[in-house]
């Protein structure tokens, strides 16, 4: 159970004088010495100086209690207890537009303190020449949970089997991430022309576990995260006569420095006939470019047709290696001729390299034609391709050695290269109308076809051993074609009332995946009733079906049938009963049921046809107010209740 409390003290909202007093004192400023004495700070609005200082804070602190399992608690939340700055601000504004180097300065603050996720913005402007925008973001990342890579390890002789663990599974993650985003416009205000320059940092590191199995046993091993990006951008947006037109430039770097360094490493099953590592150490740099371009247009012909145009490009490069090394005993290499255990791993060292390129082109085109006042018709064309080219090159050697007899043995493997290329092609077309009946009321239909092609060649050896085979070359293509049909409409029976409908329906002849949309169709509802302006009453339904079914063209496909069906209802009232105080309170329900067919194989053996089964019934209520108790001060108050019987 959590139990949260919050008190959000928002205010210490001051108004403060910068730059020069005004040289007339103004009437609050000429009142009594007494009057003086209650409140010296200058009231918002009022003139300070060339500028006006505006700050707020809210703050609280948060209980916590944890009944149950903590890591998993961590895992979905993450919430810590104490002290918390929920909200804090700060702007400065000159009040004529003349404020020298800035005329607008703002920075902002959220989930500091407690949270696992933070946000501060920035904001500095003098609109005739720039505007300066940055923000930084950092994200806790907790996932230790027993149901997520927990296997049952069924060892021979059972003795040595190792049950689930209660705390945690084997796939533990304790990382943070951190993100900015630093744009600078210049001239900003001109319409002719506008320059952009952009720089977003990432960085990402921190302890993670894995699984390996290597040498005839199973390994947990810890893996030290650490991988840094730096983007850079130009561009340049503007008008030339009656187009629009927008550019960007933008050069991606990135670079991945994972290791594992380990000493002394058993295995999961810790029979002492099998393989366990001495020494072992990994290192899997990568480094990579994303060079992009993106132009876009726009314009409008005789006030009657809308165009508007756009085309991405963007090549990608890495270049990567896998490096262990690593010694041991009871190393089994399953290359036949080797020697097998009970041996002494002197040596064992993996090195494989490769490097990868993506070339991605994007095209859109829309056209929006205005055939009367009340009807609209636009039609937009998208297409889509990129190719995948990539290739290894295996390298590795392994020491082994015997004390009885004294033998020793040298396995060295090199130059063996693997090649891979994906192509994939996407064409889609949207056809809609809409019609505007009267103010209150209007509809819109349309229909989109798509096509997808995919392609995908292997050839070289197959890299999934240590002494890796020549595969068959391999040349398979996928095709998908899909149908689907929109509609809705938008009505006003009151100038208080608003009602929204929309539906949709597609097909496809094929799916790349078991949960792809072969058969849907999503239905959603919203209504916005406000007998008064303080109080307005919300209502809002989603519906979505998605089946594959058990044949296509002909064939059975019995064994791969899943069928999802999910409804989510949402209600809400808002009342502001003052100008100082007000309520918000709904409901949230949302139904999900999941069915999939599991064809499920053990030890090359066939079992029955099993149902992969997910249900969601959750149950959500809350309950806020909002209370001004001083022009400086503001109370919130919140309860929740959630429920899941699903």
């Amino acid at each position: 159970m959590l139990v949260i409390l919050v008190l959000g003290i928002a205010g210490l909202a001051a108004v403060a004088k910068a730059q020069q007093p005004s040289p007339s004192p103004s009437p609050t400023l000429a009142k009594s010495t007494d009057a003086k004495s209650e409140s010296s700070t200058i009231e918002v609005g009022d003139d300070a100086g060339n500028y006006t200082i505006i700050s707020s804070i809210e703050f609280g602190y948060r209980g916590l209690r944890v009944d149950g399992d903590l890591n998993k608690y961590q895992s979905d939340l993450n919430y810590k207890a104490g002290p918390r700055l929920f909200d804090s601000s700060f702007l400065m504004k000159s009040r004529d537009g003349k404020g020298g180097l800035v005329d607008t300065f703002l920075i902002t603050t959220t989930g500091w303190g407690g949270d696992p996720y933070g946000n501060m913005r920035l904001s500095a402007e003098k609109p005739e020449w720039y505007r300066f925008d940055a923000t930084y973001r950092r994200f806790k990342y907790f996932r230790f949970l027993n149901n997520l890579a927990n296997p049952n390890w069924i060892f021979s002789p059972a003795s040595f089997s190792v049950p689930p663990n209660p705390v945690t599974g084997e796939h533990g993650y304790n990382s943070r991430t951190q993100l900015g985003d630093f744009d600078l416009t210049l001239l900003p205000k001109n319409e002719k022309i506008r320059f952009n320059i952009g720089y977003s940092p990432e960085r990402y590191s921190g302890p993670a576990f894995t699984n390996y199995h290597n040498g005839g046993n199973e390994f947990g091993l810890l893996n030290n995260l650490r991988s840094h990006a730096n983007d850079f951008r130009v561009g340049a947006d503007g008008k030339l006569g009656p187009i629009d037109f927008s550019f960007l430039q933008g050069f991606r770097h990135f670079r991945d420095d994972s290791f594992i360094n380990l000493g002394p490493t058993p295995g999961v099953n810790l029979n002492p006939a099998l393989a366990r590592f001495t020494s072992f150490t990994r290192d899997e740099p990568t480094r990579g470019t994303v060079n992009y371009t993106r132009f876009s247009a726009h314009t409008l012909v005789a006030r009657k047709l809308d165009m508007t145009a756009r085309f991405v490009y963007s090549g990608a490069t890495s270049d990567f290696a896998f490096i262990e090394n690593f010694t041991g005993v009871n190393f089994n290499t399953r290359i036949t001729g080797a020697l097998a255990p009970p041996n002494v791993l002197n040596s064992g060292q993996y090195n494989i390299t490769g490097n990868t390129k993506r070339p991605n082109t994007l095209v859109d085109f829309g056209l929006t034609y205005f055939a009367t006042d009340k009807l609209r018709i636009s039609n937009t064309f998208r297409a889509e391709t990129f190719q995948i080219n990539g290739g290894d090159v295996y390298n590795a050697t392994f020491v082994l050695s015997r004390t009885t007899p004294p033998t020793t043995q040298t396995l060295v493997i090199t130059g063996l290269s693997s090649y891979k290329v994906t192509k994939y092609r996407k064409v889609q077309n949207t056809i809609e109308a809409d019609y505007q009946f009267n103010p209150r009321y209007s509809m819109h239909f349309g229909y989109r076809y798509g096509t997808r092609r995919i392609e995908e060649i292997l050839s070289g050896y197959t890299l999934n051993a240590n002494a890796p085979a020549l595969l068959t070359p391999s040349d398979e293509v996928e095709h998908n074609h899909t149908n689907v049909f929109i509609g809705g409409f938008k009505a006003r029976p009151a100038s208080n009332w608003t009602i929204n409908f929309d539906a949709e329906h597609g097909t496809a002849d094929n799916v790349f995946t078991r949960i792809g949309n072969y058969n849907y169709t999503n239905i959603r509802a919203k209504s916005r009733y406000a007998p008064t302006a303080r109080l307005s009453f919300n209502l809002a339904v989603i519906t979505k079906n998605n089946s594959n079914p058990s044949e296509i063209a002909g064939i059975s496909l019995n064994d791969f049938g899943v069928d999802i069906r999910s409804r989510l209802f949402t209600a809400s009232v808002d009342w502001a009963a003052t100008s100082r105080l007000s309520f918000s309170t709904g409901y949230n329900y949302n139904w999900v049921n999941s069915d999939a067919v599991v064809d499920y194989f053990f030890n090359s053996v066939r079992h029955p046809l099993g149902h992969s089964l997910y249900f969601v019934r959750n149950n959500f209520f809350f309950f806020d107010t909002v209370a001004q108790l001083h022009p400086r001060v503001s109370l919130f108050a919140s309860y929740r209740i959630n429920k899941d019987n699903g």
